[in-house]
């Protein structure tokens, strides 16, 4: 398995995929709800943009080619890096996967300056990010799209003004 940022090249490679976890893998929301994010937020064309102009990274964890995991992460804001997504195939869960592409996201945070990690899960993830040492710091009751999410963060680095505002 490798575990590489998703250029925009690749974004075509990354969508199908992408579409495939959210329909599959994410029970909170409805049908209705996942056509609503790819057809209106994380479109294809939304996705290359975003890539292109380092607003988010994508990280895809690839086996022969083809990818069977990602996160997607917000460049960093105030110190915090934010993942949006992360999604593995089902098939291809507690093999490791999800911890590689939290790893890889921690070294992006890192070197990014952020001080701190951080992610909106369901409840059926929560096991899973606690075991990678983020804390639980809340949950947001019928949040986006009337879901319930746990708010997960892991300190990573002292914050630093100088890194915070640049």
């Amino acid at each position: 398995m490798t575990i590489k940022n998703i250029s925009p090249q690749d974004i075509d490679q990354f969508y199908p995929v992408f579409t495939s976890v959210l329909n599959t893998e994410f029970p909170g929301y409805t049908p209705e709800v996942v056509h609503y994010l790819l057809n209106r937020i994380y479109t294809r064309d939304t996705l290359k943009f975003w890539v292109q102009r380092k607003e988010k990274i994508i990280i895809g964890a690839f086996e022969n080619d083809s990818i069977v995991g990602f996160a997607v992460i917000d460049s960093p804001y105030g110190g915090v890096s934010f993942c949006r997504w992360l999604g593995v195939f089902k098939d291809h869960q507690r093999k490791g996967i999800g911890t590689s592409l939290i790893q890889k996201w921690e070294v992006f945070a890192r070197e990014s300056k952020a001080h701190k990690m951080e992610v909106a899960g369901q409840p059926e993830a929560k096991e899973f990010y606690e075991k990678m040492g983020f804390d639980l710091e809340g949950m947001r009751k019928q949040s986006y799209f009337g879901i319930d999410q746990f708010l997960f963060g892991k300190v990573i680095a002292e914050p630093n003004t100088v890194n915070m505002t640049r």
